[in-house]
């Protein structure tokens, strides 16, 4: 491939197709000795964060009763459906309903420079294909890390103006398409007619479904991760879209925005995965901000008496104020509405899953305060990046006082960072009843010991899973 990138390009749509072109020439020639022990350890985290969220879900109401729709019992036992203990299917189905139960709880990580939770695009695709094909651990962690520095930088490159669509239908497809092609060592050239191929496959979902809570957004990135992974089986058949394929559907069919330097700029050099975030607030990262400044005042809105606040006013950056829904009618709804997650962190204390429960969505007090809660744009021009997603609470009183709290960077981006322990004890908090091997898994790996660097990662996904 690198012999057709001498061209020079005439239009946007050959600048970007020139990019992707050195941009996969990049990926599939980089090896596990070329990425740094740091970056290979976040990549451990995030791997483990994800498996974490995926085991969280099976206590969820709604996803069990989903789960028997969503198959798991008939083809090749050949991996493992990680909410469902003892319990292996074919690589597709498993990639399909892990991929559902990794975005159910809304706690799997995220990329904090675009919206792009590049972990679930690449990750429930990439385990069922290594699980089955026994994949060392090492060679796993090499296509995590360059799998999520091809879909964060596509989705850098190719921005949405306005932001209708959510990213899980945007770049799941793409994300699994890449991540099954580095675990089978293809070439550029075939990784490259799989992705092509992959992003033409990619759902509409539309962004007003979160707020709304239209369930069918759980199932967004368990579509585009069976269709990443058939993508590579056709394009072993032929079947390809073309390097220009990116630009046709981004720009050309939805009406975005090129930034093609993000294909390829400081490549080998920085790496996206250190750029991402962990979720300690189970609802959409947007909140996250208001969230955690509701939280500063709270011991003073509880001293005051919650029945006493007489509105909470909101000021956030521009992703943020379609997400108001002051009667969410289902969990998913309460996660992508701003009126829900500041009055259950009032009631309840926290943001963690707990916040959006249904028992919270019943709970009187909790849809008093949602009744309360109104949002403005940020009143002056958005800071500049981290500080881009802030919020502003003036929590009102009967007695006229006020409580006033700012939050510019949510805490769990690169910025503001948990602590390595941090991320293990939620890791640990969610696993605990189900796979109280994982935690422990996920600590010795930390350190990328040799020995276990080269056991293959089904051996690792049965031990912990092992009752």
């Amino acid at each position: 491939m690198s012999s057709r990138l001498s061209s020079a390009p005439a239009d946007p749509r050959e600048v970007c197709e020139q990019a992707i072109l050195q941009l996969f020439d990049w990926a599939f020639s980089t090896t596990p000795h070329d990425i740094p022990e740091e970056v290979k350890r976040r990549a451990v985290l995030v791997l483990f964060d994800d498996l974490a969220a995926m085991t969280g879900a099976a206590a969820e109401p709604e996803f069990q009763r989903l789960l028997p729709k969503l198959g798991g019992t008939g083809g090749t036992p050949e991996a493992t459906i990680i909410p469902v203990p003892g319990r292996k299917t074919d690589r597709r189905n498993a990639a399909l309903i892990n991929a559902v139960a990794t975005n159910w709880l809304e706690l799997d990580e995220g990329y904090r420079l675009s919206p792009c939770h590049a972990g679930l695009y690449v990750l429930p695709a990439l385990l069922a294909d290594a699980e089955a094909d026994g994949t060392s651990f090492d060679d796993l962690l090499h296509a995590i890390v360059l799998a999520y520095e091809v879909v964060t930088r596509v989705a850098r490159a190719f921005e949405q103006r306005p932001a209708v669509m959510q990213s899980h239908g945007r770049f799941a497809a793409v994300g699994a398409a890449v991540a099954v092609a580095l675990n089978r060592k293809l070439s550029a050239q075939q990784a490259l007619n799989a992705a092509s191929a992959a992003v033409t496959l990619i759902t509409p979902a539309p962004r007003n479904h979160l707020a709304l809570g239209a369930l069918v957004r759980n199932v967004w990135a368990g579509v585009g991760a069976q269709s990443g992974m058939a993508a590579v089986e056709w394009a072993d058949g032929g079947i390809s879209g073309t390097p220009g394929s990116f630009y046709d559907v981004y720009c050309t069919v939805l009406g975005g925005i090129s930034h093609e330097k993000f294909l390829t700029q400081e490549l080998g050099r920085s790496w996206a995965i250190l750029d991402g975030y962990t979720k300690m607030y189970a609802c959409c990262q947007h909140l996250h901000a208001a969230v955690e400044a509701t939280l500063e005042i709270r011991d003073q809105a509880i001293q005051k008496g919650v029945d006493n606040i007489t509105a909470i006013e909101v000021e956030t950056h521009e992703l943020a104020l379609p997400l108001q829904n002051p009667q969410p009618h289902n969990t998913l709804a309460a996660k992508f509405s701003m009126s829900h997650a500041l009055a259950a962190a009032v009631v309840r204390g926290n943001g963690g899953a707990d916040a959006f429960s249904s028992a919270m969505l019943a709970d009187e007090k909790v849809n008093r305060l949602r009744q309360r809660v109104s949002m403005a744009p940020w009143p002056t021009p958005i800071p500049a990046p981290p500080n881009d997603r802030p919020a502003r609470i003036q929590m009102g009183f009967a007695d006229g006082t006020q409580l006033v709290a700012e939050c510019l960077s949510a805490t769990g981006g690169p910025d503001r960072p948990y602590a390595d322990e941090q991320r293990l004890d939620k890791i640990g908090a969610l696993t605990q009843s189900m796979y109280p091997r994982l935690r422990p898994a996920a600590d010795a790996l930390m350190t990328l010991p040799a020995a276990r660097m080269r056991q293959p990662w089904r051996d690792i996904v049965a031990a912990f899973t092992a009752s």
